[in-house]
């Protein structure tokens, strides 16, 4: 599994922990003004408990409160059945005379609720109406609950009232909308910016072995070497060639995939990177295997190297506070591949640098060496500081020949 966050995951946890406790503190408040609802009353009425429409609307109101709780992106059709349960009911309340005042506070704010996500998920199906029937749910039962409170004079107030905070709630859910969108925006512009320049250096990983291929051939015509051997190496280089061709063409078309920025580089400029890095003042060292440097690393799984080390070092410069040490190994790996490790003992930094960037690198990065057969390793070091590690293929998978 690919891991890009570049929180630390104690952080994670804990805001994931933050919303349930409060997701479950919204939920137990309107449970408990639901239960009050029902049998609170004045001194000269019965409570609601008495009428069955008010069990009907308080069941009517269980179903909206769950499906708040149960509400996912991708579950819009959930609000549109609670919307059309809370008018059915509501419209009951107004054509049946129970006698007693009805209940609706507690569905009305969980319908507030669900408000936010219908406006937020606007064009998910089952359509934009959802919306509209949410918010005729919600202002039906501020109404109603007016007139059932016997509060007919402050009808007007308690509508505005209502309908001002109603737009307060699809304010905020069309401003997620716009944050979502621009998110997406964001990722497509990067996935699309690394497509194009994946595009524009194609021809370096092309023209590599299609010139040892040339190379092959003009060998075999002054020695005599013997020619099934010498077609076999050429057969070699060529499907070497295919299979870096058609990853990267496959990159280029999948919508979903993104490149990583900048493939050019190798193992040998892994060093240069690491000495300019070296040189503005933090103590950093690299070490790159004995083994690896005669193997036959594929010329797309070098560059990958290269970029995972240089996104790294890009990092610990804009997130790790107070680093002092960076090292940075690409040794050999079992299955015949290699990993690469770059660790810092740095702290999380905070600010306009550490802000910057949203975690699109580490995107790109992730799914560039998911593209090319890897996995990805980006998390926080238990004894302090930030690793980013990388396990990847020393050479392309093999292509069968046509027979």
């Amino acid at each position: 599994m690919t891991s890009t966050s570049a929180r630390p995951a104690w952080g994670s946890r804990l805001n994931r922990l933050s919303m349930r406790l409060l997701k479950i503190g919204i939920i137990g408040t309107l449970l408990f003004m639901l239960a009050m609802e029902m049998v609170s009353h004045h001194p000269d009425d019965k409570p609601p408990a008495y009428s069955w429409v008010s069990w009907l609307e308080a069941a009517v109101s269980l179903f909206v409160i769950f499906v708040y709780f149960w509400y996912r992106p991708g579950r819009k059709h959930w609000i549109a059945a609670a919307s059309i349960a809370s008018l059915t009911a509501t419209m009951l309340d107004f054509f049946y005379d129970q006698g007693v005042r009805g209940v609706g506070t507690a569905e009305l704010l969980a319908l507030g609720l669900l408000m936010l996500f219908a406006v937020r998920h606007w064009d998910a199906a089952p359509g934009r109406w959802v919306a509209y029937a949410t918010g005729a749910a919600a202002m039906l039962i501020g109404v109603a609950r007016l007139y059932a409170n016997d509060l007919q004079e402050a009808a007007v107030g308690g509508t505005m009232l209502t309908a001002m905070a109603l737009t307060t709630v699809i304010g905020f859910g069309a401003y997620l909308r716009s944050m979502d969108k621009l998110r997406r925006e964001t990722q497509e512009e990067v996935r699309q910016a690394e497509r194009l320049e994946l595009a524009r250096e194609m021809h370096d990983f092309v023209a590599h072995h299609v010139t040892g291929m040339v190379v092959l051939a003009q060998a075999a015509q002054v020695t005599n070497t013997d020619p099934k051997k010498a077609f076999a190496d050429i057969e070699e280089a060529g499907l070497a060639a295919l299979t870096s061709m058609r990853r990267m063409v496959k990159m280029l078309r999948n919508d979903d995939a993104g490149a990583g920025t900048n493939p050019l580089g190798d193992l040998a400029q892994i060093e240069d990177l690491v000495e300019r890095f070296n040189r503005e003042g933090t103590d950093t060292t690299c070490f790159i295997s004995p083994e690896l440097a005669g193997s036959a690393v594929a010329p797309e799984i070098a560059a990958t190297a290269h970029r995972i080390v240089r996104e790294a070092l890009t990092n610990v410069r804009k997130h790790a506070r107070g680093a002092t040490r960076v090292r940075v190994v690409v040794a050999a790996a079992s299955g015949n591949g290699l990993e690469v490790s770059v660790r810092d003992d740095g702290r999380a930094a905070r600010g306009k640098l550490a802000d910057s960037g949203g975690g699109m690198g580490l995107l790109g990065l992730g799914e560039r060496i998911e593209a090319v057969g890897g996995q990805l390793r980006a998390q926080p070091r238990p004894e302090g500081g930030w690793e980013t590690a990388a396990w990847l293929p020393r050479a392309a998978a093999e292509v069968q020949p046509a027979p």
